[in-house]
């Protein structure tokens, strides 16, 4: 008699308590109207500089990087689940985008389509105090991405 709703129950759960976390979730879903725009662009830049600055501009595998992104992102309260599921699909890119030599924090936020071409890149201002150095690494006026080059 009790054992059907246990079964519904235990079957019903079970998505949930053995998800794949190599799934990708739609983005779409993941609702933003706690952040603006422009600080959603900041956000990415930010976290996006302040593991740059980490690895001091030398990232020495996918598995250290995809460590200390999930890291980053989860230091952002109101960008946290979309940062995370960001960096998920995206780390391969990231990764191509940082050991290139010429790495652009906004060029990558761009393409990940979490900045428009209109937005500014970071000023110093808005770089983590504790991450001084990942403003110093990326912070050349090559910075400033001209999305006509594309």
């Amino acid at each position: 008699m009790y054992l059907f709703p246990l079964v519904f129950i235990a079957l019903s759960l079970f998505p949930l308590i053995y998800s794949n976390d190599d799934e990708y979730e739609d983005l779409s879903a993941v609702p933003t109207s706690t952040l603006t725009p422009q600080e959603t662009c900041e956000l990415c830049q930010v976290a996006l500089r302040t593991v740059y600055g980490h690895f001091g501009a030398n990232v020495p595998s996918k598995r250290k990087l995809v460590h200390q992104l999930k890291h980053e992102c989860k230091r952002h309260f109101n960008y946290r689940r979309r940062c995370l599921l960001l960096m998920k699909v995206n780390y391969d890119m990231i990764f191509r985008e940082m050991t290139d030599g010429s790495f652009r924090p906004m060029e990558v936020c761009l393409i990940m389509k979490e900045c428009k071409p209109l937005d500014s890149p970071l000023s110093p201002e808005i770089i983590d105090p504790g991450q001084p150095e990942a403003f110093a690494l990326v912070s050349k006026s090559d910075d400033n991405y001209d999305s006509s080059d594309d």
